[in-house]
């Protein structure tokens, strides 16, 4: 049974069953090949596949995380959510692990509300790591070639417009490192697909769905979510234009709003972490035009080599084959309408890339969007550039394909193969670098305790240990306070003790409540060596919540009682108020469309 989808231009493109499974097996098998490298071990530092491709696979790579650049800032909020929801049968509001306890949720790093959450929970830490890798891969290739046949390509345009973003060098170069805040860009072609699909069908029901992919670029990262917002918004205004219609602009403007709303579970405590712990802007450097076209030209794509920017190249490199560059360029210039809508959005994207050109730099309007100053490394907006690329590289393949027929078709096939190879021999081997550090273990402490280290690099040991990392420095939050000191501190008092006289002992702990029994002649107050932070409340027992040089403090009344605090924000609820609305938005214009 075939699901015919209707293109711009009034032809079909049916992917029945047979293709879909294709479809299905094929992404499995690219996102496999591309990511095989992170199961080789390091040989040497330097391009190339010699040397350590011959050694044969490391299976006990996936028994561990990965030890590289900023490998353990994300380990550690995979752990912590996992180990909340596994062992304290409690949803990852709070983060008591790092900085002295900060929000999970409002992390603008973490991945709590997504799908992706669910292999951790079903095979454990390392295997939900590998698995989330390797899904997100698959998902790049088959929302690339769905987007494809949605603009009414054929087959093989389609693979090109598979392969060209997921095949780039960013991800691997950002894997390298460990930013997996950057995995959820492989959604891009999946919103873009389901406007198109809306726009044709003139139904806001593709358009609310792709609202709520939308979302997962926000939950499961934070920059991708912008980059979305960009693609979407050019391409809907160029459609726009070029048919002369709104309604492009309201279907793009819904996607918008959904995403939004569905978004809003991590947005809103988003923003108020960001307002009480400020990130300060950084990566505002100037890109020449030379310097970004060996980002995306050199075939030296080495996480090590010498950038001449201002950070480690992972930040930076972002190949396309020469193979696929040409492809684009005959899309350009075969079908420049088609194109355009890409085409615009890959215009905002490189010059973003360029960064400060002077006190009228495109990227500076950003800052006028709300918390546009933590829009980050503008040479991370080549990401987004490669995938509109890659867009019309597809274009241009099916121009081959439908000008010259067969030997089009094989002409065009070819180039893919070459592509293919190239872009695996110069981008995926960074992965073997996932493993370049070692981590130094460490010995596990009965009861749960804050822990200071002058290095944090292993905050995720930190946390298996059942401690706390309370220096935070390097780790993106330069603002959290180091108010709670480690045990391994001068004037430490422990995790929980009276400023008066009196007896007190802890009853209860896990990372979102906490419980203790006092005994105290006369009013003091009971410090827990966290830090304070708008939405902790007393839930038991008589008393006052109040900061005390910056940590949770519970102002007491003479008396023996049992106090519990609970980490419950109200915004907890509000979080939840515009996600509700827009699951039953979509549900009812599914209902009303159908009927129609």
């Amino acid at each position: 049974m075939a699901a015919s989808i209707s293109t711009n231009d009034g032809r079909f493109q049916p992917i029945d069953r047979r293709e879909a499974a294709c479809l299905a097996i094929g992404s499995l098998a690219f996102a496999v090949m591309f990511s095989y490298p992170m199961l080789c071990d390091v040989a040497y530092l330097g391009p190339g596949i010699s040397g350590w491709i011959g050694s044969g696979p490391v299976f006990s790579h996936l028994g561990r995380f990965p030890a590289n650049g900023d490998w353990d800032l994300f380990t550690q909020l995979r752990w912590v959510p996992y180990f909340t929801i596994a062992h304290f049968h409690q949803l990852p509001f709070w983060n008591p692990y790092k900085c002295g306890g900060m929000g999970m949720l409002s992390n603008p790093e973490s991945s709590v509300v997504t799908p992706s959450l669910i292999p951790y929970i079903l095979f454990g830490p390392y295997a939900g790591l590998y698995i989330e890798i390797i899904g997100h891969l698959a998902i790049g290739f088959a929302g690339g070639y769905v987007l494809a046949r949605v603009m009414g390509l054929g087959r093989v345009a389609a693979i090109v417009g598979a392969v060209v973003f997921p095949s780039s060098s960013w991800i691997y170069l950002h894997l390298a490192v460990g930013h997996l805040n950057f995995l959820p860009a492989f959604y891009f072609p999946w919103v873009a697909a389901l406007l198109l699909i809306s726009i044709r069908r003139r139904e806001f029901l593709p358009a609310a769905i792709g609202g709520a992919i939308c979302a997962l670029t926000l939950t499961e990262g934070n920059y991708t979510f912008l980059y979305t917002a960009i693609i979407i918004g050019s391409a809907a205004l160029m459609i726009a234009i070029v048919n002369r219609s709104l309604w492009p602009l309201v279907y793009g403007l819904a996607i918008g709003i959904f995403g939004l709303a569905f978004g809003g579970l991590k947005l809103i405590p988003m923003a108020q972490q960001l307002t009480v712990y400020p990130k300060h802007t950084f990566g505002l450097e100037m890109i020449t035009a030379r310097m970004i076209s060996h980002f995306l030209f050199s075939r030296n794509q080495d996480l090590y080599r010498v950038t001449g920017a201002e950070f480690l190249f992972s930040e930076y490199g972002a190949y396309v084959s020469i193979v696929f560059a040409v492809l684009a360029v005959i899309g350009l210039v075969s079908r420049p309408v088609k194109a355009l809508p890409w085409l615009l959005s890959a215009a905002i994207f490189i010059s973003f890339a360029r960064g400060f050109t002077g006190e009228h730099s495109p990227v500076l309007m950003l800052r006028y969007l709300p918390m546009g100053e933590n829009a980050g490394i503008t040479g991370r907006y080549l990401i987004p550039f490669v995938f509109s690329v890659g867009v019309v590289a597809a274009i241009g393949t099916d121009f081959l394909c439908s000008k010259f027929g067969t030997m089009g078709r094989r002409i065009s096939i070819v180039l893919i193969a070459v592509g293919i190879a190239d872009s695996w021999v110069v981008g995926a081997p960074n992965l073997r670098y996932l493993f370049h550090n070692d981590t130094a273990q460490i010995a596990p402490s009965p009861e749960f305790r804050q822990y200071w280290v002058a290095s944090p690099g292993n905050m995720t040991e930190i946390a298996q240990a059942n401690m706390g990392s309370v220096n935070c420095q390097g780790y993106g939050y330069c603002d959290v306070p180091e108010g709670p000191l480690g045990y391994n501190q001068a004037g430490y008092r422990g995790e929980y003790y009276l400023l008066g006289a009196g007896t007190v002992s802890q009853t209860l702990w896990t990372p979102n409540r906490l419980g203790y029994e006092v005994n105290v002649p006369s009013a003091t107050s009971l410090i827990v060596n966290q830090n304070s932070y708008p939405g902790w409340r007393l839930s038991r027992g008589s008393g006052e919540l109040r900061a005390e040089r910056g940590l949770i403090a519970i102002k007491l009344p003479p008396g023996r009682q049992k106090i519990e605090v609970v980490y419950a924000p109200q915004h907890i609820l509000l979080t939840f108020a515009p996600t509700i609305v827009a699951a039953a938005a979509l549900i009812l214009i599914w209902r009303m469309e159908a009927q129609n």
